[in-house]
């Protein structure tokens, strides 16, 4: 099985008073909700390495913190999209900031079955080495998958659906060979 799928993610902060930035996947790696939420889905993959890089346009001085404090970069709980205002790691496990730079994030999304819907995620970056913190608080949505395409169609199923259709033609298939 392949492992997880990697996704770059640029977080452009523009201001922060006040805080103004916005997140977009690089080459179309993951789609956009009309919110500009992103949206997982596996395609085979267990889960996702999402590397969110820190754009400065401005030299603001923001920095995400340093490895050994990488869980206090970013902040993710299931819901409505709510951020979390707390440490939790519900979504995403920060698995190291990028050093000596401090740039780079890196996150592990497991995205699990069966799909976990609407998250809120809170990226942390600081100017102080982590005596304080500016919240960036994007949204987010685990579609789950695996997705797999019909090789005659080229629709895409959600791997729920899939696994539901495939059980309705099992069924379906048993019955006509017992004559049911």
């Amino acid at each position: 099985m392949a492992g997880p799928k990697k996704v770059d993610v640029d977080v452009i902060l523009e201001s922060d008073n006040p805080v103004q930035f916005r997140v977009e996947p690089t080459n179309k790696s993951l789609p956009t909700g009309p919110g500009g939420e992103l949206i997982f889905n596996n395609d085979h993959h267990p889960g996702f390495h999402v590397w969110f890089h820190l754009k400065d346009p401005n030299s603001l001085g923001y920095l995400f913190p340093k490895n050994s404090k990488k869980h206090e970069a970013v902040w993710s709980e299931l819901g409505n999209g709510a951020c979390p205002q707390a440490a939790k790691s519900e979504v995403f496990d920060a698995l190291r900031v990028l050093e000596p730079e401090r740039d780079v994030l890196v996150v592990l999304n497991p995205n699990p079955s069966p799909p976990q819907g609407s998250f809120g995620y809170t990226l942390r970056v600081t100017k102080d080495d982590g005596a304080s913190y500016l919240a960036l608080d994007p949204g987010g949505l685990n579609q789950n998958g695996p997705q797999s395409r019909s090789p005659n169609t080229g629709i895409f199923l959600a791997g729920a659906a899939t696994g539901a259709i495939v059980g309705v033609a099992a069924t379906l298939g048993a019955q006509a060979l017992l004559g049911g």
